[in-house]
């Protein structure tokens, strides 16, 4: 019974993010990539798919260090950790299409202080386990993708 609602638990966690509580159709986050770069389908899915990665991937890394990172700094780290992940991104970005990174300009880097990507970090994955904060973002990603 245990595994079923933990099971439960994890498959609503990644669903939240899809619909119920999708960042851009309900909580209004994120808007100005999505008004800026979403004028072709490649620029959405780009942009999509470079918030998702950042999304879970400094959602992982915060929900690791959350016991470790004193609340004085958390906001400060936490745009570290975020600003690291970008920069990953639009290097791959601009190593795999120069076009596309041209396209998207300065949006790549605006991810760094995407609220709902910070707002995650605060909000979700600095109080929960490294497996609910993965599903969170993946969920989140999935659903800001989608609304692109």
């Amino acid at each position: 019974m245990s595994d079923m609602t933990n099971q439960t638990r994890n498959t609503d966690e990644f669903i939240k993010g899809l619909w119920k509580e999708n960042p851009v159709f309900v909580q209004v986050l994120g808007m100005c990539p999505v008004l800026a770069v979403s004028n072709t389908a490649m620029n959405a899915l780009a942009m999509g798919l470079a918030s998702l990665f950042v999304l879970v991937m400094s959602n992982v890394v915060v929900s690791t260090l959350r016991n470790f990172i004193p609340k004085q700094v958390r906001i400060a780290t936490y745009i570290l950790v975020i600003a690291t992940f970008v920069t990953v991104v639009e290097y791959l970005i601009q190593a795999i299409s120069l076009d596309l990174h041209k396209a998207l300009g300065a949006f790549i880097s605006l991810i760094v202080v995407n609220c709902m990507i910070l707002g995650r970090a605060e909000a979700f994955a600095s109080k929960n386990s490294v497996w609910r904060s993965l599903l969170d973002g993946l969920g989140m990603g999935l659903g800001f993708t989608f609304a692109l």
